[in-house]
């Protein structure tokens, strides 16, 4: 499986250089690039990021980096893009974290994302996604316990082809993590399905919040998933899309 992500890597880094963003006037759009609180492989993921020639990105660790989610970010950054698993931040960092949100920037929640601050349920509202640790009644829905699964093959539809996040690419095959039993919001627009049974049919979604444009991205757990060029490209486009490019 090793060999099969290294082998494919560069395709889907191919995918990226033709796929660009609305130059900005450095030609760059700027990302703070959040992780923490789950293992990764880090060396394919942050390869993914530098192949994307058009983004400038910044290591964000987290919680150590959450001093910066605030306003004023949204000066020096056009985007979020968080893939930390934290388990949760101060009240005035989630405070400032709000403010940065209704000044307006750009937010990309990827994968494990979801079921970072637990218990801060503001964060669903942002995201508009939650994994559920234990079992909770969410907008008077129960749910029960969420769960995953390694090393899945999923089949992806394409429920949108006319949103820029999803433009141009086709239904694809991943081979990936599957999430379930996690809340998705009412009001959150899909893009992505599943029938896998071990998946919640919602992958990916956008929605609003404050003045930002909000995309959330149910896969890449790894690197067979970062080698993917449809996960790439979506991931690229989703990136240009909350910047507003």
């Amino acid at each position: 499986m090793k060999y099969f992500a290294k082998s494919t890597f560069a395709a889907a880094l191919l995918i990226a250089a033709f796929v660009t963003c609305a130059q900005a006037a450095d030609g760059k759009t700027r990302v703070l690039l959040t992780f923490g609180g789950h293992g990764f492989e880090q060396e394919p993921f942050f390869a993914m990021f530098d192949g994307m020639k058009d983004i400038e990105y910044t290591k964000a660790p987290m919680p150590e980096s959450a001093d910066l989610l605030k306003p004023g970010l949204e000066k020096d950054y056009d985007v979020i893009v968080m893939y930390d698993m934290v388990g949760g931040i101060t009240p005035e960092q989630q405070k400032a974290f709000v403010a940065l949100l209704n000044k307006g920037i750009g937010l990309v929640s990827l994968h494990h994302n979801m079921g970072a601050h637990r218990n801060w349920d503001e964060f669903r509202k942002i995201t508009g996604g939650k994994f559920i640790f234990e079992p909770a009644e969410i907008e008077g829905q129960q749910y029960p316990k969420s769960g995953w699964a390694h090393g899945q093959d999923m089949k992806v539809t394409v429920t949108d082809a006319e949103h820029p996040i999803t433009k141009g690419v086709k239904d694809f095959e991943i081979h990936d993590e599957t999430y379930n039993n996690y809340y998705t919001a009412a009001d959150a627009k899909v893009l992505l399905k599943t029938e896998h049974p071990k998946n919640d049919p919602e992958l990916a979604w956008v929605k609003d919040y404050g003045k930002s444009r909000v995309f959330y991205l149910m896969l890449g757990h790894d690197g067979v998933a970062y080698a993917n060029k449809s996960f790439v490209r979506i991931l690229h486009q989703g990136i240009c899309w909350t910047a507003g490019k």
